[in-house]
């Protein structure tokens, strides 16, 4: 097969890292293969895919990396982590047009790859929707339209399924056939491989910036549970505790004048362990800013302890919210001062706030990051920072939107066994919002499915 990249004994240390994030790498991939990059979180697979693009800049280098000429296969697009990121434009039409464009092509030319690329990825009748108004999955589907349709050969994708529902999934795989049996050659790196069991030609795993082994076939996989009889050492979750959310009648209209929520009910008691889910843009984000009280309603209400007129300012230290995108809830310059922000405006005496820092990075498997610049960590680093930001205050409740993003597997699970000691010390009430099962079945005391704009038991 010919090969259009041959990476040879190549190593990669980022600036002021004392550990290499790639080690020794040697591989080749050939016209038209698809190879799957797995292993734990931050065991190299984003910056193999970085160097590859050649994004990687300053830092300690070793080794080669080798493209195939100017013939097949020589350009490459990438879809990266976290779709926010590449996306530069107002418009979905814009956003798809910028690369092309960028490339000098003819006008008509770029009409043609915009249609065919948003037509490839089901984003037609979106092409003048502010990308503001996406939801995740969406973004996610322009951010691999915009790659198309610059017609690379070689397509890298960063966990390109994280942000996805089922059926989104299943899409970009019936996509990323057509693209493999047209010639593209793929390299994906995800945690989840199930997807891609019918797709991939080689399987890799890494560990600590190193291939340790490959595969021509899957790895087994853990199963997801569906919902079971949640944990057993619930207190009085749904029993006895007193009701603490009250979400009545609320309706509200998206961003293209249709209807969110038709008359949306929901009740939730203290220490309440609650898992809400629902496909891409049936509305869990736009609940939970509601919940936090940065979306109001057209109508309905929503009572937090009792609070009716919720205000960001009115909730501060009663209610913790973890962003979907964690970069929206990142400024500060380094990780200790990010999580220590919403403790620090509690009014709390320094050494108090410098105990909740701590404990919250740790709980959180953060603690080695707290000197380092939250913009410059990896997706799922600043999923866990942004945890820990939204744990330090110690809320009454805790609103996590889709909190597992960019984690492996053995994180989720941590993070879900955390939250329970959180609700088992604290009795904090936590609600996760999710477009596919928990990696624990049995997590929550309740599982509802959001659709069609009303919420109900599965």
């Amino acid at each position: 097969m010919q090969p259009v990249l041959e990476v040879k004994a190549y190593g990669y240390c980022y600036p002021g890292a004392e550990a290499p994030a790639l080690e020794g790498v040697s591989l080749a991939v050939g016209l038209g293969e698809c190879v799957c990059l797995n292993g734990p979180s931050g065991s190299g697979k984003t910056t193999l895919l970085l160097a590859v693009k050649g994004l990687l800049k300053g830092g300690r280098v070793s080794g080669s990396i080798q493209i195939a000429g100017s013939g097949p296969g020589s350009s490459r697009g990438m879809v990266f982590q976290n779709a926010e990121t590449q996306i530069l434009c107002t418009t979905v039409e814009d956003e798809a047009a910028f690369g092309p464009e960028n490339q000098g092509r003819a006008p008509e030319d770029i009409q043609r790859s915009v249609k065919e690329s948003l037509e490839l990825v089901g984003l037609s009748g979106f092409e003048t929707r502010n990308v503001e108004h996406l939801s995740a999955g969406e973004k996610h589907r322009l951010a691999v339209a915009s790659v198309l349709s610059m017609s690379p050969r070689f397509l890298l994708l960063d966990e390109p399924t994280a942000q996805l529902d089922p059926s989104g999934k299943e899409r970009l795989v019936r996509i990323l056939k057509r693209l493999k049996n047209k010639g593209h050659t793929l390299l994906i790196a995800d945690h989840d491989l199930a997807p891609f069991c019918e797709l991939a030609d080689r399987f890799i795993l890494m560990e600590r910036g190193r291939l340790r082994q490959t595969l021509n076939e899957m790895p087994p996989i853990v199963p997801v549970p569906p919902p079971g009889q949640g944990p057993g050492d619930r207190f009085s979750a749904l029993g006895a505790g007193p009701l603490l959310i009250h979400v009545e009648d609320l309706h509200l209209a998206g961003a293209d004048g249709h209807p969110l929520f038709r008359g949306l009910d929901l009740k939730i008691r203290q220490g309440a362990l609650v898992h809400i889910l629902g496909e891409n843009g049936a509305g869990k984000s736009t609940l939970l800013r509601s919940i936090a009280g940065l979306t109001q309603a057209d109508s309905g209400t929503i009572h937090i302890s009792g609070i009716k007129k919720l205000r960001p300012e009115a909730l501060l230290g009663k209610v913790g919210f973890m962003f979907q995108n964690p970069e929206r809830q990142l400024f500060e310059e380094t990780v200790y001062a990010e999580v220590g922000f919403s403790v620090k405006r509690l009014g709390l005496p320094p050494h108090v706030v410098h105990e909740r820092v701590l404990e919250a990075l740790a709980l959180c498997e953060a603690d080695h990051l707290r000197a380092r610049s939250p913009l410059t960590l990896s997706f799922g680093e600043q999923h866990r920072v942004a945890m820990a930001s939204a744990i330090a205050p110690q809320p009454a409740v805790l609103l996590l939107d889709e909190p597992f993003a960019g984690l492996d597997f053995g994180q989720r699970g941590r993070i879900l066994k955390i939250l329970s000691r959180l609700r088992k010390e604290r009795h904090t009430t936590i609600l996760i919002a999710s477009h596919e099962y928990l990696p624990d079945g049995g997590w929550a005391d309740q599982t509802l499915r959001l659709k069609d704009g009303k919420i109900g038991a599965l």
